[in-house]
């Protein structure tokens, strides 16, 4: 250090005057050190490639010797820091996924008794892993700003950093038929999803984008928050596109953000539309028209919708005008989406569901409109994600309450309209399933855990529980003998409800209920994610993985029409836009070769002919 310090006080006295600034408060002596090291380095390695010079052609072994211990300073450095981000942003992902389950089957089965502190506290830790890495980003790069003056050579190993921490450490680890449910090193699927869930939680909680405009700056007029809030949206976008684009797994993100924008788009939970289209385009230029098409459309049929909308409401008045009474369906209205399918995920159909004579009459009236408006189209309706809102009277509020649930939520609700069944008893899982045609079993239990086990607030329905199928109003027969000394025992009611849904639990309208609120959100347990949707997607995800590697490989046989393994699986590899191993490519070349699209070279077994 003391040999490479003269000539070079001035500029390093101005780079700490620099570091001051960028570090801030916060560890700004860390940075400072990092600085000073980087500077140490660079001098000696600056200070022994003189020498090599000035040494000439007699010591010139002796030179290239030195020269090269010198240069790797600054290469020891670089592989230490390099060291340092790994570890860092590896105990950051360990320490949020550690919990999850390691296989489907584990993820499958129902935990039994469910522990809710432990669940919370998982989902806290991963929704903190997303945040952390932002973090770890961005001291990352601030770093190589303010220390190491933003040379070429560490900023690649940033890069380096990120692809590895965000793509479990591995860029080429099989992520097509193994490890669906997401877990384990699986080439980045797990933060692709948490990297989705992340945005989705910001963009349909305005209390997180309110945060942002706090954050961003001080109090100010209105206009200038608004500006603030644009800012800071922007910014955080511009974050999330910077993770993004180290993620291998492009194509999960794809899915669980499409599904996520879905159900923002159809219950209306976006903070901004506005937002959502900006977040698009951005995803557009990134990855290509291809990538959005599916989401464009989304937005497309939700424009469309509204002018169906507006050209319906007019019919509907015409309609009402010529026949010179009320309109159909006077006390309910009724405001339809109607989706291209193809571009929205897959939902549930409910083919048998028992509408009430309200509804089927305005679902008659609609139909009817489209069919003479839109001649050769067949509508098919989705009842899974359909909203309502009820009108609920209860003896202890004085103003009626509105219920906002789902469509399968307000059929059971409408079961007790009038009465709690014919004995005033209650009825049971079977009975509401025949009055509202719900033939989804774990789908009424849910509905039912929503209505009877929610959170407080919630709860308009009542459950009673029994310990055995034996009816607690029933007589037993009595044993002549037994019947003075050994009574039969008697069915006793729990004292805590039970958390699941038996055949024999009865369910009544809970005449108690009470709330200070008179919109009520009655959230259904289907909306939130559940561990066999993630693995559903997950398995989607891995099956569209094998139709893009055979779609490559016929590509790549039709123009080359014979080539040798190993280069088919260059050009395979290189052609696909996800992570994949050879051993996957040569699975889906095996089933090609079964198919009979290509076929082995008789001569030589190690090339492949492409069969027209």
């Amino acid at each position: 250090g003391g040999a490479g310090g003269g000539g070079g006080g001035g500029d390093d006295m101005a780079w700490k005057r620099s570091v001051g600034r960028s570090a801030g408060g916060t560890g700004r002596k860390d940075y400072e050190d990092a600085a000073r090291l980087y500077g140490l380095c660079r001098r000696m390695t600056a200070s022994e490639s003189r020498g090599s010079r000035s040494e000439g052609g007699a010591n010139d072994g002796t030179a290239r010797s030195s020269s090269s211990s010198s240069s790797s300073a600054l290469d020891r450095l670089r592989l230490a820091f390099g060291e340092y981000g790994r570890l860092r942003g590896s105990a950051i992902v360990r320490q949020g996924l550690q919990t999850r389950p390691s296989s489907p089957e584990t993820a499958a089965a129902p935990p039994s008794p469910p522990n809710n502190n432990n669940n919370n506290n998982n989902k806290e830790m991963e929704k903190r892993v997303v945040p952390d890495l932002l973090a770890l980003k961005s001291h990352l790069y601030s770093l190589l700003n303010a220390a190491f003056r933003s040379e070429a050579s560490f900023g690649a190993m940033v890069r380096s950093v990120l692809e590895d921490v965000l793509n479990g450490g591995c860029a080429s680890n099989s992520s097509i038929s193994n490890d669906d449910d997401g877990g384990g090193d699986d080439g980045g699927r797990r933060i692709a999803e948490l990297l989705a869930k992340h945005v989705d939680a910001r963009f349909k909680d305005a209390k997180a984008s309110a945060a942002g405009t706090v954050a961003g700056g001080g109090p100010g007029p209105e206009a200038a928050a608004t500006t603030t809030t644009a800012d800071a949206n922007e910014s955080f976008q511009n974050e999330i596109l910077a993770l993004f684009r180290h993620v291998h797994s492009k194509d999960v993100f794809e899915a669980f953000y499409k599904r996520d924008l879905a159900k923002r788009l159809l219950t209306g939970r976006s903070v901004s539309t506005d937002m959502e289209r900006s977040f698009l385009s951005k995803l557009k230029a990134e990855c290509g028209a291809g990538y959005t098409s599916k989401m464009e459309g989304m937005f497309k049929d939700m424009e469309l919708s509204r002018d169906i909308m507006g050209s319906y409401a007019a019919y509907s008045a015409g309609a009402a005008a010529q026949g010179g009474g009320p309109p159909v369906g006077k006390t309910v209205d009724m405001d339809v989406q109607v989706l291209t399918t193809g571009y929205w995920p897959v939902y549930p159909k409910y083919p048998n569901i028992i509408l009430p004579p309200e509804l089927l009459a305005l679902r008659t009236k609609f139909e009817t409109y489209y069919d003479d408006k839109y001649q050769g189209r067949r509508i098919a309706w989705q009842y899974s994600l359909g909203n309502c809102i009820v009108k609920a009277s209860f003896p202890k509020s004085v103003a009626p309450k509105e219920l906002i649930v789902n469509v399968c939520q307000s059929l059971v609700l409408l079961c007790f309209r009038q009465e709690d069944g014919e004995d005033g008893r209650g009825l049971t899982l079977d009975e509401i399933g025949k009055r509202t045609g719900i033939e989804d079993r774990a789908e009424l239990e849910r509905v039912l855990q929503s209505l009877s086990m929610g959170r407080d607030g919630t709860r308009v329905l009542k459950k009673v529980d029994y310990d055995s199928p034996t009816e607690p109003h029933s007589s037993p027969t009595k044993a002549p003998a037994e019947s003075k000394t050994a009574p039969p025992p008697k069915v006793k009611r729990k004292q805590r409800v039970r958390r699941n849904v038996g055949p024999h639990d009865r369910f009544l309208f809970n005449s108690s209920f009470s709330s200070n609120q008179r919109r009520i959100r009655i959230t259904n347990i289907t909306m939130k994610e559940t561990t066999e949707e993630r693995t559903k997607t997950h398995a989607s995800v891995s099956k569209d993985r094998l139709y893009f590697i055979d779609a490559a490989v016929v590509r790549i046989m039709k123009a080359r029409k014979m080539i040798d393994h190993r280069g088919l699986i260059g050009e395979v590899m290189a052609q696909l836009k996800f992570p994949a191993t050879s051993a996957d490519i040569k699975k889906r070349i095996e089933s090609l070769i079964e198919r009979e699209y290509m076929e082995r070279v008789e001569e030589d077994r190690s090339r492949y002919k492409y069969l027209a």
